[in-house]
């Protein structure tokens, strides 16, 4: 029940805002000038807010930020040249490189965009990287995870008769766990088309030959057609669904509107830049790679020979935080306390911002019954990424040094 009426609640927003009036009503999006759903109604203030809520423990559960600022630099310059001649060009951008293999981008409201390493890597010019940022900025400008906000919540009243009234802050931590479910859904196929033409527009404007936006999807679509690799199931297609007909909307769009970009020098692929700038990381890459394999050991409960990938891998590139912490897992689960805790603290040391070396460490002293040592680590670690077993842990520990209404604190966020 619930899916189809999800299907119906996008597919006919305008009866919705019918149906919504004695609510609250519609509202015309700027940037794409149709008529939406504003059950709730944000302030850009609340919008970054809102976003800034969900940023954070979003990077953290799929592997923190990569961490090269010389590239990090470099992702946002392309960001913002595409950011300022958005329709929105004074919103704060953020625009930032995950620490994951798996091929993904993502933007939650209030101007904060990420690509992943897995993706990053797979570009061969930088106007395919500012194709990605310019379609992830446009979901941000068109306010399409808004937009799924007010579809949630017309779920709920349509469903249940709930009525909603929320204004400032109040209501933006309301609405803050929605945003979760967002991100792992994705957008729908029309606003994932939408994102491609205005992104493509965005593209050009700031100087880039949209020709980045078909060489970019011609890739996509080798691996969708392929279907051999799981990650790009996993990442990319699940969350921005893809399809030939993308493909063939970008070029027809080229043909009719930008006939004479192509092979213009004003529009520029920038194939060098973008090589030296991603050198360091295609390097990198190999030694992920080895720990990817050690991953799938790891769930396979092979500890041994995943302890080895980890091994090599932190040979190949010493400075990466993931590395020490899994060796240091692996230690953990064979009860090697002193290995795992060198590693836990090699990783912190590399990235205090990492939340999974500190819950691994504050686990590492639970186990030892060090309750008080334990606490700073577990309560750190959720700081960065609240979750159900820190929070379990640091009740227990809390109850063992007599902080009997912390211990009640913790008990009720692990149920």
């Amino acid at each position: 029940m619930k899916g189809i009426l999800h299907s119906r609640l996008a597919a006919v927003p305008a009866l919705l805002c019918l149906v919504a009036a004695g609510i609250s009503g519609c509202a015309i999006n700027p940037v794409t000038g149709r008529s939406e759903l504003a059950i709730v109604s944000f302030t850009e203030e609340e919008e970054v807010a809102l976003g800034a809520q969900a940023y954070a423990p979003a990077v953290q559960q799929q592997g923190g930020f990569y961490r090269d600022r010389e590239l990090e630099e470099y992702v946002q310059s392309v960001g913002m040249r595409v950011a300022r001649v958005s329709h929105r060009p004074k919103l704060d951008y953020k625009y930032r490189i995950l620490n994951s293999s798996i091929p993904n981008a993502f933007a939650v409201p209030g101007g904060f965009v990420v690509v992943n390493r897995g993706l990053l890597v797979t570009f061969e010019n930088e106007a395919e990287l500012a194709a990605v940022l310019a379609h992830e900025t446009t979901h941000v400008t068109a306010k399409h995870s808004l937009a799924g906000y007010q579809r949630a919540i017309a779920g709920n009243v349509l469903l249940s008769g709930v009525s909603i009234a929320t204004g400032g802050s109040a209501g933006v931590q309301a609405l803050s766990g929605i945003t979760a479910d967002l991100i792992l859904n994705g957008y729908s196929r029309d606003q994932e088309r939408e994102a491609d033409m205005i992104g493509l527009d965005y593209m050009v404007k700031a100087g880039y030959s949209p020709e980045g936006m078909v060489q970019m999807q011609e890739y996509f679509f080798t691996k969708l057609e392929g279907g051999k690799d799981p990650m790009w199931a996993e990442g990319l297609f699940r969350t921005h669904p893809f399809s030939k007909e993308r493909l063939e909307n970008t070029r027809e769009k080229i043909a009719k509107e930008y006939p004479d970009t192509l092979k213009n020098p004003r529009y520029v692929l920038n194939e060098e830049p973008f090589r030296q700038k991603t050198a360091r990381l295609r390097q990198v890459q190999k030694a992920y790679e080895v720990s990817d394999q050690g991953d799938k050991l790891l769930s396979g409960k092979k500890y041994d020979e995943a302890l080895a990938k980890y091994r090599e891998a932190e040979r190949m590139e010493p400075g990466q935080a993931p590395f020490h912490s899994s060796i240091g897992q692996v230690y953990l689960i064979q009860k090697n306390y002193p290995a795992a805790e060198g590693e836990f603290r090699k990783a912190i040391d590399l990235d205090g911002e990492y939340f999974e070396p500190r819950l691994l460490l504050g686990a590492l002293r639970y186990q030892q019954k060090e309750y008080k040592t334990a606490i700073p680590e577990l309560e750190r670690s959720m700081e960065l990424l609240p979750t159900k077993q820190a929070a379990a842990m640091l009740s227990k520990s809390y109850e063992a040094t007599g902080d009997a209404a912390k211990a009640k604190k913790y008990a009720e966020m692990a149920k």
